[in-house]
């Protein structure tokens, strides 16, 4: 799929796992990542669509929408949302973003992750 040169939005149907329940560690100083991360992942991918910024610098905005009885820190959310776009190829890389807009809000019905790139 062709590169946006300005942006892209997309919507996964998932909440993303806080930091806790992101990666496990080994009593042997290995880790390893969550089921819970690895199918968060898999759904960027998905619902990201082969789509792509083409940029040197990235603005992304993240609206998390919790449902009945999720919980999160607005801090814990955005580590394996960026993760997840590197390794679905919408971004080069995490460190290329330069803004990071995250809002959390609660919608019993339909928890979800919507998600905004915009190149800078």
């Amino acid at each position: 799929m062709n590169p946006s040169e300005i942006g892209v939005k997309f919507t996964i149907p998932l909440v993303p796992p806080n930091v806790n329940n992101y990666v496990r560690h080994t009593r042997w100083g290995g880790h390893y990542l969550t089921k819970e991360a690895i199918a968060f992942k898999e759904a960027v991918a998905l619902c990201a669509r082969r789509q792509y910024v083409a940029a040197k610098k990235y603005e992304i905005s993240l609206m998390i929408w919790l449902g009945k009885k999720q919980r999160g820190d607005v801090d814990n959310f955005p580590k394996l949302v960026l993760d997840g776009l590197v390794a679905a190829g919408v971004i080069h890389s995490d460190a290329a973003v330069y803004r990071l807009l995250v809002e959390k809000g609660r919608d019993i019905k339909n928890p979800r992750t919507e998600i905004t790139v915009r190149a800078m």
